[in-house]
């Protein structure tokens, strides 16, 4: 794993010292000539304008979509046009700004566009627009988050279809019924704003929906498999420090399953990981052998390279399998890194018979050059004589580097076309890790959390595919699973129900999957809001579109004592692993004051109280961690200014582990010290009225006896 260079493609030019009038005549009729020639013969097929608008229907800038998809600077620009059929790339950067939208034009072939956008609460996605899976061939005005909505659930339908034998949890059915009810609330004749508003409410709850369906449906897939492909569950270990105890817990965590992938580092001789090699052995543990990391490639020679292979070799013959190279399409690697693979996989063949050779690409397709792009790298760079010696091929995948998410599921179906004799899986996988971070997955302010959920999401997801041997080889296992007692459970959950193959959890009733409609484009379809001169960054959170209920609930008593004033208070049933479920309200304020927020709490259990200055949910002004206790206790935030803002966002949030239980809450308070209250029914005396809720199943509120 390599920290990610800087984008190559971000280049600038002046023209400059035009001294002549003539000769400035003559180099303007010339830039006119070449302008016309570069973008004449690049839109052969056409110009489709996108329209962007955030998850409350308002139109969005220019500016403000590029800060939306780089992360407010954090990213980059990742735009990229791929094939349709086979992903590989074709250009990079082809949006510009036409108007007050952005645009791309379509070379003599049919593309689809990858852009980088933000989900609740899932985080980063990689939307692949592709016209409901053929491309754009022709001209058009398309509404991005609703085409890309209609494109994920197209997708995720063919991939229900494909999992006859899932089923759905109840977390897949309320994701995909509220996604495709906001579809069906919307068609091509309804206002380009709401079209817009639609498809961002209909991703994030598609990403849940998707993530459930691999992570649920994968570990039962391979159970069923394993007379097939035998499961791999693996960790790296790049140190031979303490082996021993690193060794055991990758044999408690997943034995039989488990594997350990060695990093030999550069400069050491075999003679030094001998005791390591032997004791994972003697623990039924099997080993990977790694004899060049990507970050060491360049400090060999092509002939050093093999010359590596041939001492491992044999130096460890008792070694499993061998990895032939390491995130190979890297940018940073050697030029000839094909032909040193093409060496060390011939080798291994030749001294070590009937062992596995292993390739690991880097998983990024949009966010480096189009040469390195994975699957472009992959067909030009792997001829079939190298495909031949090559018996496993995977991709390390950090997603704050390069996200995932719903293309999850269209990667690993691409990488099984592209080694169709070749088993696949994940070869290498890590999260939040230091000089790596430009976007996040599932919940940025609790980084832990979200490793647990990254962990969580893979381990069980790379397994959900024809020839996976699942892997993973978790790149810092030795830091994150040493002492972390939650991502232990996560590996041993996955043993289980490989060891069981028990099915998913027994489900809520089936949803019928919805056909996806193919939009008419608009072709002079014009956003309806005005884009304000200020960026913003998808106002409005609503992870999940829940319709308001009416002012007074049908309520389930609370046992007496359970509302501190009134006669209701909200109850909140956490569970005992963070869902990064919410419970929160839009709050008007004056700017440049100094705010705090308070709740009242009773019970058990814990929730981050958040306060969020911005409706994308990436600028935290204060937060609070309420525990509750079995007395009324108030717990309040830090102090905070709130800017130039004239609303923020508060929030009650499931972001903790280990924090099960039943908490109630009541008379929350946002506002000046000494003034009035900002919040919209502080007390719940008159229900849901002003509260927004992604999780019914967790927070309802309730009447006191």
């Amino acid at each position: 794993m390599e920290n990610k260079p800087e984008n190559p493609n971000e280049k600038h030019r002046a023209l400059r010292n035009l001294l002549l009038p003539s000769l400035a005549f003559l180099l303007l009729a010339a830039l006119v000539i070449i302008a016309f020639a570069v973008r004449g013969s690049a839109q052969a097929g056409g110009t489709v304008t996108l329209l962007f608008f955030d998850r409350n229907g308002t139109a969005l800038t220019p500016t403000q979509v590029r800060t939306t998809s780089n992360n407010g600077g954090a990213g980059y620009n990742n735009d990229f046009l791929l094939n349709p059929t086979n992903m590989r790339a074709i250009t990079s950067g082809p949006l510009y700004t036409s108007g007050t939208n952005m645009a791309f034009n379509i070379p003599s072939q049919a593309v689809a566009l990858a852009f980088n956008w933000p989900t609740l609460p899932g985080g980063y996605q990689l939307l692949i627009l592709d016209n409901g899976g053929v491309g754009f061939s022709t001209g058009a005005t398309i509404n991005f988050t609703y085409q890309a909505a209609l494109d994920v659930k197209k997708k995720l339908d063919a991939a229900r279809s494909a999992r006859p034998d899932y089923i759905p949890s109840a977390k897949f059915n309320t994701a995909y019924q509220s996604a495709a009810s906001q579809l069906a609330s919307v068609d091509v004749y309804s206002p380009e704003s709401a079209k817009g508003k639609a498809g961002q409410l209909a991703l994030d709850q598609l990403a849940v929906a998707y993530d459930a369906i691999l992570a649920e449906h994968g570990p039962v897939y391979a159970a069923a498999n394993k007379s097939t492909v035998t499961p791999w569950v693996g960790f790296t270990i790049d140190t031979v420090s303490n082996y021993q105890a690193n060794v055991d817990l990758a044999a408690t965590l997943a034995a039989p399953y488990a594997w350990i992938r060695i990093v030999f580092d550069a400069g050491q001789a075999p003679s030094v990981y001998t005791t390591l090699v032997n004791y994972a052995k003697s623990k039924g543990v099997k080993v990977l052998g790694q004899p060049v990391d990507s970050t060491y490639d360049k400090g060999y020679t092509r002939a050093q390279y093999k010359q590596r292979f041939i001492d491992y070799i044999t130096a460890f013959p008792q070694i499993d399998a061998w990895e032939v190279g390491n995130e190979v399409n890297g940018s940073w690697l050697s030029s000839d890194i094909g032909l040193r693979i093409a060496d060390a996989a011939a080798e291994v063949k030749a001294r070590a018979p009937g062992k596995p050779t292993f390739l690991t690409l880097f998983w990024q397709i949009n966010t480096d050059s189009v040469a390195n792009s994975m699957f472009t790298w992959a067909n030009t760079n792997l001829p079939a004589s190298t495909r031949a010696n090559i018996d496993v091929v995977t991709f390390s995948q950090y997603q704050e580097q390069a996200p995932m998410g719903v293309v999850f599921d269209q990667v690993m179906k691409t990488l099984r076309a592209e080694f169709p004799t070749q088993k696949i899986g994940l070869g290498e996988l890590g999260y939040w890790i230091a000089g790596q971070q430009f976007w996040w997955a599932y919940n940025q302010t609790d980084t832990v959390g979200a490793k647990r959920a990254v962990a969580e999401q893979y381990y069980n997801a790379s397994f959900d595919y024809a020839g996976s041997i699942g892997g993973v080889f978790w790149w810092t296992y030795i830091t994150d699973f040493k002492s972390d007692t939650a991502m232990q459970q996560i590996v041993k959950n996955l043993r289980d129900k490989l060891q069981s193959g028990s099915p998913t959890p027994t489900p809520t009733a089936t949803p019928t999957a919805t056909p996806t409609a193919t939009p008419t484009p608009s072709p002079t379809a014009t956003p309806t809001a005005t884009p304000t001169a200020t960026p913003k960054v998808t106002p409005t959170p609503t992870p999940t579109p829940t319709p308001t209920p009416t002012p007074t609930p049908t309520p389930t008593p609370a046992p007496g004592g359970m509302v501190y004033n009134g006669s209701w208070s909200a109850t909140a049933k956490i569970p005992a692993l963070a869902s990064y479920q919410d419970f929160f309200q839009t709050v008007p304020v004056t700017a440049n004051a100094n705010y705090t927020a308070s709740v009242w709490v009773k019970g058990s259990g814990s929730l981050e109280l958040q306060v969020w200055g911005n409706a994308n949910w990436t600028k935290k002004l204060s937060s609070a961690r309420v525990n509750a206790t079995s007395t009324w206790t108030k717990v309040t935030t830090p102090v905070f200014n709130v800017g130039s803002r004239q609303r923020i966002y508060i929030s009650f949030d499931t972001s903790y582990s280990n924090a099960a239980g039943t908490m109630y809450l009541d008379e929350v308070f946002v506002g000046t010290s000494g003034g009035a209250n900002s919040i919209t029914n502080p007390g719940f005396e008159s229900g849901l009225t002003g509260w927004s809720n992604d999780a019914p199943a967790v927070f309802s509120i309730q009447k006191g006896l």
